[in-house]
């Protein structure tokens, strides 16, 4: 075990060396400045458009006071919606919004926004070197006579694992760091009454599966292909491309899942509804491909590299 250890430290270290964590660190900052841009815009987006809607109650003679005393009823038909109050529907979009500037929400917004699509495939293409990497230096036959294949496969299988929970602690907290800069620069007073910190624990436990998983998975697709392009643009056709295949697809777990362990009142991002499947019986199942697939690859790419020493 600590044998292993060693190596997983050792390969943390190529990749500092390497300038691949400092790059992905670097990633992260822009996607939570993203994250806080596209934040405020949201915000300011749904204050003209509550205004607008203001006027034309207003021109039919009702206050905002009436209009929220009246039921709000939100009927829904597939991915459009059907609003009977649309006024009290914006006043209280406003809300969600200021409520979502607020620094200590910042982690559960860029979770439900830019994260879902954009942190997989970061990570996914971070993994891709990883894999890559003695290739790319050229390095493979002396750490195969140093280390034997076992260890280097799953050191760089666990460093990947490792830098996917960092990767999700450090996303957390940039995202706060920089949503209090940004609020300060921009002059926002963020209603601060309300944070989802409650819910934090779960959302940085199933964020780091997720990266976890697309990590391990281009890091296998790329050992055997010995390709990073090949893996990056089935990464890119898979995220971007390939729409929800429903039932047990990685995605639309996700999607199913997002809803029930985030707040997604003020999500900067339009994402379609998953289609229903057994969550847990999903979960099981891709974690038994994944082991099936560590297993082949590992047993594949062993007997390829080692029967040439």
């Amino acid at each position: 075990m600590k044998s292993m250890w060693d190596s997983v430290r050792m390969q943390l270290f190529y990749q500092w060396k390497a300038k691949y964590v400092m790059t992905l660190l670097l990633f992260l900052v822009v996607l939570c400045g993203f994250s806080s841009y596209a934040q405020y815009s949201s915000l300011h987006q749904k204050e003209v458009r509550f205004n607008d809607t203001m006027q034309m109650y207003e021109k039919d003679g009702i206050t905002l006071k009436q209009a929220l005393s009246e039921d709000l009823e939100i009927t829904k038909d597939g991915n459009s919606e059907e609003i009977s109050n649309v006024l009290k529907y914006d006043y209280y979009r406003v809300i969600a919004a200021k409520v979502a500037l607020n620094p200590l929400n910042a982690p559960n917004q860029i979770f439900t926004s830019i994260a879902i699509l954009f942190l997989p495939i970061v990570f996914g293409i971070y993994s891709c070197h990883v894999a890559f990497f003695d290739f790319k230096h050229r390095t493979m036959k002396s750490q195969l006579l140093l280390k034997g294949y076992r260890s280097l496969f799953f050191s760089k299988l666990l460093s990947i694992a490792v830098v996917a929970v960092v990767s999700v602690l450090a996303t957390i907290l940039i995202s706060i760091g920089i949503q209090y800069a940004f609020n300060l620069v921009m002059g926002i007073q963020p209603n601060i009454s309300v944070n989802y910190l409650s819910e934090l624990p779960m959302q940085f436990v199933y964020q780091s599966v997720v990266l976890i998983l697309f990590g391990s998975f281009f890091f296998l697709l790329t050992v055997a292909v010995r390709s990073t392009l090949v893996s990056i643009i089935a990464l890119f056709v898979y995220m971007l491309l390939v729409p929800n295949l429903g039932g047990f697809d990685v995605k639309n777990l996700m999607l199913l899942t997002v809803p029930k362990i985030y707040n997604t009142s003020a999500s900067t991002m339009d994402v379609i509804s998953g289609e229903n499947a057994n969550l847990m019986l999903g979960y099981l199942v891709v974690f038994a491909v994944f082991a099936v697939l560590i297993f082949v690859v590992y047993k594949w790419d062993k007997k390829r590299l080692c029967s040439r020493l």
